[in-house]
């Protein structure tokens, strides 16, 4: 029997969200993908993936554009992700949707409704606010109070901030969304605060982007040529490699042997999370998920990524 995989990039697109892609006219380079909850129990049952964490997708709940309205998205997904998990808590977990960390209050108001009233398995934090990355010290309230909480965040790329859809074969999902979460994984790094806040146990969507392939470049010029613009509360040495290997990776549409060479030669092996990145990955989900469980590794490597690893970081699936 296939072991029951722990899915942690999974989304979901609610009528009432889908609605507002639809008149924002989005340029992502794709049709919007057809939603339903029996859409993803049956890629799951395919799939062998006993459980998803739901997340919401780029652009997030900023789509609606004023703080107020924002606010009342975030609310509207978060209860609607609570009802689809309340039908099948055994199927589903979620991750809440806050609004624009630049409103500091409506988020952190958001966040302890999702953890306190909802009991969110933990929370979604996107690559960039306002062209402001995540090591930004505006942020830190919203991080102290993570940590506090010991809570999952997981972090999905959006359009940088002034980013023009140039050229219809370059979509900004196709290349750019790799480079912003090495971007703001660096920021979070190099600012200090992925040290500053050690409890918060961060995944990074799709292997990382290009974090590992150029890791030893940050380390290596971090500490020579760029050491000025880091701070008091910069790591320094062997710490910037420290914290970079300190994030937790998902294999969302990356489960081919050339990302798979690079990530599990350098990311502790406890490190790794399955994801799928459904609906949005176009069929991809699932040549992917083949080229992952047709690639040789260590069985117990298999176990941790597919299940253990995320056993670990929500203790009650495995008590569901």
């Amino acid at each position: 029997m296939a072991m029951a995989k722990i899915d942690v990039h999974h989304h979901i697109l609610p009528g009432f969200y889908e609605n507002f892609l639809v008149q924002a006219n989005i340029p992502v380079g794709t049709s919007i993908p057809k939603w339903t909850p029996e859409a993803s129990l049956q890629l799951m049952d395919e799939l062998h993936i006993g459980t998803s964490m739901l997340s919401l997708s780029a652009p997030g709940a900023m789509i609606a554009g004023e703080p107020a309205k924002v606010r009342a998205l975030a609310r509207q997904w978060n209860d609607y992700a609570a009802e689809v998990r309340a039908d099948l808590s055994e199927r589903f977990g979620f991750f809440a949707a806050l609004p624009a960390l630049t409103d500091t209050e409506g988020s952190m108001a958001e966040l302890k409704y999702a953890l306190d009233e909802l009991a969110a398995d933990g929370i979604t934090l996107f690559t960039s606010y306002d062209g402001k990355y995540l090591g930004a010290k505006e942020f830190e309230p919203i991080w102290a109070e993570l940590d506090r909480r010991h809570a999952v965040i997981h972090v999905h790329p959006v359009h940088s901030r002034g980013a023009l859809f140039t050229t219809p074969f370059l979509p900004q999902p196709l290349i750019d969304y790799p480079h912003e979460s090495t971007r703001t994984a660096s920021d979070l790094v190099l600012s200090g605060r992925k040290r500053q806040y050690p409890n918060c146990k961060i995944i990074l969507s799709h292997a990382g982007g290009t974090l590992p392939y150029i890791s030893e470049r940050l380390v290596s010029l971090g500490n020579s040529i760029f050491a000025g613009v880091l701070d008091e509360n910069s790591p320094r040495g062997d710490q910037i490699m420290e914290d970079l290997k300190s994030f937790y990776f998902d294999l969302a549409i990356s489960g081919t042997a050339n990302v798979l060479d690079t990530l599990l030669k350098w990311a502790p092996p406890h490190r790794i999370l399955y994801g799928s990145d459904f609906p949005f990955a176009g069929g991809f989900e699932r040549s992917s998920d083949a080229a992952l469980q047709s690639y040789v590794m260590d069985e117990r490597l298999r176990q941790l990524s597919y299940r253990d690893n995320a056993l670990a970081l929500f203790p009650r699936l495995s008590s569901d």
